[in-house]
């Protein structure tokens, strides 16, 4: 028998690839360089040349930068062409090309789409996404972005006549720059936990603005429009005014910047890194509350800079498990944000695979009101006494619901901020957190201790659950 002859023959070292795709954008944009060969090191070139071992090296904490550029508010076209080359050890991968073009729009250009029956998303130079919601007897105007145009004239004419109102998402200029336009002959509604940032903003924000006119709005208020109604829902963190509208029968979320914002090729985040900011710990139990308001009901989210909708409990899985995951383990977490350099984040989700992936953008310094083994706060009650379960946000050390005269019993959960908490108890009962626990409830009202012992068992915090009949 002739014997065979085994030769090991090296796999080919795969070629790199680009996220995004090549193409045009109306935005500056990130560059993320992979290849598909594990331990393969990525070499580029950005001017022409083609790239060898010894380019520079991809470095994926610091995407290649590509700009949207204006000049005298005259919007640029840009070309970029990237080439690269995937190294593994001696064996080098042929070289790949990608070819982007950055083409920003004029200061004064808006563009719109339809992107729901009556629901108009508009974009300014800056790609800040307003939304414009039709019903049958008014429209809303959800922001107003940053742009220098007649902003007013272009929503008239796709409002149709219809009668308008304005809502405000938050306080930041790239929300509310040209409320301006409207404030004379509409009502623009914030709100007024903001009114203090607006008011370090106004001198930015030309004439025309008149912070005492602005209407105050705040949890559960609701703008009927004829046929969609808009509930407001209180969430602060990003401001301490941030605010986001739910239409209940479509699912649909207008979120401005108290969650989502996500794109991946700017790359965007969560922002709470800056002052005024909630830290993490304080922004979770907010979220947990608004999720149980809302529960179920958010099929998707349309932020204020996404392009395209995000999966609601997708993304809002997502959001919440990365604020829990730096709550339970800490600053080792974090990673350096990929916008703004400076800042941290904390991800959860593939960035270039997954459209509902969570980053949010902290401060090292100021992410975490304590470290995360003397966390001992209370996030979340909720209460249940033959009525359907009530969600109880946490302010202070008093919780306070109603159950009927003739309750008997009361399932109780709680949550807690950090779920490594030592010892959890409600009225002297050792309970998991978010874990019903049926309680006996005695004649007459009832105020229940509850006791949270931090990770660490070094702390305790302490708060009464207050049961009212009624």
């Amino acid at each position: 028998m002739t014997p065979f002859l085994l030769v090991a023959v090296a796999a080919a070292v795969a070629a790199p690839t680009a996220f995004p795709a090549p193409g045009t954008f109306p935005y500056s944009l990130q560059v993320t360089l992979q290849s598909a060969t594990p331990g393969a090191v990525v070499h580029y070139t950005t001017d022409g040349s083609t790239p060898t071992a010894q380019s520079p090296a991809f470095d994926t904490s610091r995407p290649i930068p590509l700009a949207a550029v204006s000049e005298g508010g005259k919007g640029q076209r840009r070309e970029y062409a990237i080439k690269a080359v995937a190294v593994a050890g001696t064996e080098t991968s042929g070289a790949a090309s990608f070819a982007y073009v950055t083409a920003r729009r004029d200061k004064d250009a808006y563009v719109s789409r339809e992107v729901r029956p009556g629901v108009f998303q508009i974009a300014d130079d800056e790609t800040d996404k307003l939304y414009l919601v039709k019903g049958s007897r008014r429209a809303l105007l959800i922001d107003t972005g940053m742009g220098s145009g007649d902003l007013r004239g272009y929503v008239d004419r796709l409002a149709g006549g219809l009668p308008m109102d304005l809502v405000i998402t938050h306080a930041h200029p790239d929300h509310l720059a040209l409320l301006g336009q409207f404030q004379k002959d509409h009502d623009v509604y914030m709100s007024r936990l903001d009114l203090p940032m607006l008011e370090r903003f106004k001198p930015m924000l030309g004439d025309g603005v008149a912070p005492e006119r602005i209407k105050d709005l705040g949890e559960g208020f609701a703008f009927d429009l004829g046929g969609r109604r808009l509930v407001v829902h209180a969430l602060p963190g990003h401001t301490p005014g941030s605010i986001v509208l739910l239409d209940d029968a479509a699912g649909i979320l207008w979120s401005g910047d108290a969650v989502g914002s996500n794109r991946p090729a700017i790359p965007d985040a969560a922002w709470l890194q800056m002052p005024g900011m909630a830290p993490v710990d304080v922004f979770l139990p907010t979220l947990l509350a608004f999720r149980t308001r809302v529960k179920g009901r958010v099929k998707q989210i349309y932020t204020g800079h996404n392009d395209e909708a995000l999966v609601g409990e997708a993304y809002l899985d997502n959001l919440q498990s990365a604020a829990q995951k730096l709550i339970d383990e800490g600053i080792g977490v974090l990673e350096p944000s990929l916008r703004p350099q400076g800042a941290w984040w904390v991800a959860v989700g593939d960035r270039l695979s997954d459209p509902n992936w969570a980053a949010i953008n902290v401060s090292k310094q100021t992410c975490l009101t304590a470290p995360p083994g003397r966390i001992a706060t209370l996030a979340l009650v909720e209460v249940a006494a033959g009525t359907p379960a009530t969600g109880l946000e946490v302010v202070g050390e008093r919780v306070a619901s109603t159950v009927p005269a003739t309750a008997r019993e009361a399932t109780v959960t709680l949550w807690t901020t950090s779920t490594r908490v030592r010892r959890l108890t409600v009225d002297g009962v050792a309970v998991k957190p978010g874990a019903p626990r049926r309680l006996q409830l005695k004649p007459g009202d009832s105020a229940l201790p509850i006791v949270v012992t931090s990770p660490d068992g070094t702390l305790t915090r302490s708060y009464t659950l207050s049961l009212t009949r009624h």
